[in-house]
């Protein structure tokens, strides 16, 4: 079977985490970048990973790499590309560049050479508009041009179950990777206050039950020519197998009713509102559930920057307080704009993960 050259795009800081992800989904030949990772895999593969990431933005095929130092060169470069196994007559075309270090530095142009490439080659018809959109990728970085074609569409992070969201919400990989980072496994009690959307509860709710969180999203590559169906429906089968009744201890809890409530309508979204426990709760005067018996995980997105009026160090202050009176022995994972914060939580900090979020870089700590 062919191995295809991909890319994968993440969220800066995620890099490690999600080549570990995509080692044991059967990627290859693995190498980290800054906010994307290269890897070889099988279509299969291809499959599995666009189905079952939960770390990992979106998955690109890369179809060609070449120099180009003239716009007619990228142009007759993407022509030879055999576009007829990829782009069904239906599909509205989208091209995307970047350019860096390259005498092609006007993206719009570079644009417009890749889809006159396209339009050129044989046996494809190129739609001007249309609401099936496959978009294709051209990065230009010291006048080498690769041209990639996108196989994921909406952004993987977009699970489909937030419909409800309050502010600067944390994203679905961002919470799965730190789960993963923290070594979360689901026979360990998970405490999510000031849950927020419920996000973080609701990816170790699927975790818990082997959902994959693409098995309902549309992906450009179902309409392919060279697509086999038969292979496609038989990785979907797989993937459904694979789900576990298990029922985790999972808390959710927030200040704000309004909250709750969003939380709890995106749980039942996500098909995971039975596996849930729901409170009204300030984050302060947090304790051991009943009926846990045993040490688990704290995680939180504490309010900040916008969210919160004031000095937020005393929240922070007061969050490390309850956590070292009530949670001897609990691991804890914090998200913290800032080393005040982090200081106001006086925790010993075992550890860091520095993540861009809602586009300010942020430390993930373990205490």
């Amino acid at each position: 079977m062919r191995n295809l050259n991909c890319y994968a795009v993440v969220v800066p800081g995620l890099e490690g985490i999600a080549a570990d992800e995509l080692r044991e989904l059967a990627a290859h030949d693995v190498q980290m970048g800054d906010g994307g990772i290269a890897f070889t895999t099988t279509m299969d593969g291809l499959f599995r990973i666009n189905l079952r990431s939960r770390c990992i933005t979106r998955v690109m095929v890369r179809l060609a790499s070449s120099k180009a130092l003239t716009f007619p060169e990228l142009y007759h470069q993407v022509r030879k590309i055999g576009w007829q196994g990829y782009l069904a007559e239906d599909v509205c075309i989208e091209a995307k560049a970047s350019c860096h270090r390259s005498k092609l530095l006007h993206s719009g142009r570079a644009e417009q050479a890749v889809l006159d490439g396209i339009a050129a080659s044989d046996n494809v018809s190129v739609k001007e508009s249309g609401e099936i959109v496959q978009q294709v990728m051209l990065r230009i970085d010291d006048n080498t041009c690769t041209v990639s074609i996108d196989t994921s569409g909406e952004r993987l992070d977009r699970r489909g179950y937030r419909k409800f969201s309050g502010l600067a919400p944390v994203r679905e990989t961002i919470a799965a990777s730190v789960l993963r980072w923290m070594q979360w496994a689901p026979d360990q009690p998970l405490l999510a206050p000031m849950c927020g959307s419920g996000t973080f509860a609701i990816e170790a709710a699927l975790i818990a039950g082997k959902k994959a969180p693409g098995l309902k999203h549309d992906f450009p590559f179902v309409r392919w020519p060279s697509l086999k169906q038969k292979r496609w429906q038989r990785a979907q089968d797989k993937v459904e197998s694979m789900n576990s009744d298990i029922r985790p201890q999972i808390f959710a809890s927030d200040l704000a009713a309004g909250l709750l409530d969003q939380a709890q309508e995106n749980a039942k979204l996500a098909g995971v509102f039975e596996c849930i426990d729901f409170a009204q709760l300030d984050a302060r005067q947090l304790i051991i559930p009943e009926g846990v018996d045993k040490t688990g995980l704290i995680v939180c997105n504490p309010p900040y920057g916008d969210r919160v009026k004031g000095d937020v160090t005393s929240l922070y202050k007061q969050l490390g307080k309850q956590f070292k009176q009530h949670f001897q022995g609990w691991k804890v994972a914090v998200i913290v704009p800032d080393r005040d914060c982090e200081k106001a939580l006086g925790l010993s900090v075992k550890k860091r993960l520095k993540v861009k979020h809602g586009g300010k870089w942020v430390n993930v700590i373990s205490v």
